[in-house]
């Protein structure tokens, strides 16, 4: 378990609020609190009434969304350093996504009041809300863009890197990468079947690029999946 000290030290290093002035950075870790969520705990969900922001310090968070007709299904892998629930600081709505604990995890909490505040006293703030806003547009093209992928093979091999951080070069390549992903949800991000899921994740896991555990998919092998990826076969 971090201490406060070691989660406001972990953020100012990792993530977006690190690329931040000092003395908005200063402004926002003055004023959060440390929190921890045991697994498949719900931190918020969508349709929630508008609340603060959590930066994600230890473990991992699912983001759901619920858009249309359909959902809420689990979309993105939050990892140590990302934020989110910015959201009702620019509507004033309700919650428009979702974040559950993937594992036992520990966040950084915002109060909106205080978010508030900070953007009240230096309107100049918003571009580093902005920013963030950024951050997020250009993981949701990220997932637009694999899930256009025809290859079946290749589309859910996009979709196990980028869970993994590992999508386009990113992420540590050493040691094993355990995603807190079950096989169905997995299978909904990549817009298959769990039967077609589950024989792509069998071959992976024979040619020992994966491992499989209970409600956990183990990434041993990062850029073997992305030779497979660029070769397509």
């Amino acid at each position: 378990m971090l201490t406060i000290e070691e989660a406001r030290e972990l953020v100012s290093t990792r993530g977006w609020l690190s690329q931040t002035s000092d003395d908005f950075r200063g402004a926002i870790l003055g004023r959060v609190a440390l929190q921890a969520y045991p697994s498949g705990a719900s931190i918020y969900s969508v349709d929630d009434p508008p609340g603060g922001m959590y930066g994600l310090v230890a473990g991992s968070v699912k983001v759901a969304m619920a858009p249309g007709e359909d959902g809420p299904f689990i979309g993105h892998i939050m990892t140590p350093g990302s934020w989110s629930g910015y959201g009702p600081a620019i509507s004033g709505g309700a919650r428009i996504i979702g974040l559950t604990a993937g594992r036992n995890c520990q966040v950084l909490f915002l109060p909106l009041h205080a978010l508030n505040e900070i953007l009240a006293r230096d309107p100049a703030s918003w571009r580093f809300l902005a920013g963030l806003a950024l951050i997020d547009t250009k993981i949701a093209l990220g997932a637009m863009n694999d899930l256009t992928i025809r290859d079946e093979f290749r589309r859910f091999l996009a979709v196990l890197l980028r869970a993994g951080g590992f999508r386009r070069g990113g992420g540590d390549d050493d040691g094993l990468v355990w995603l807190d992903l079950n096989q169905s949800e997995l299978a909904h991000m990549s817009n298959l079947s769990r039967t077609t899921a589950g024989v792509f994740l069998r071959r992976l896991k024979a040619e020992g690029h994966v491992r499989i555990g209970y409600g956990q998919i183990g990434i041993r092998a990062p850029e073997a999946l992305r030779a497979l990826f660029r070769r397509g076969a």
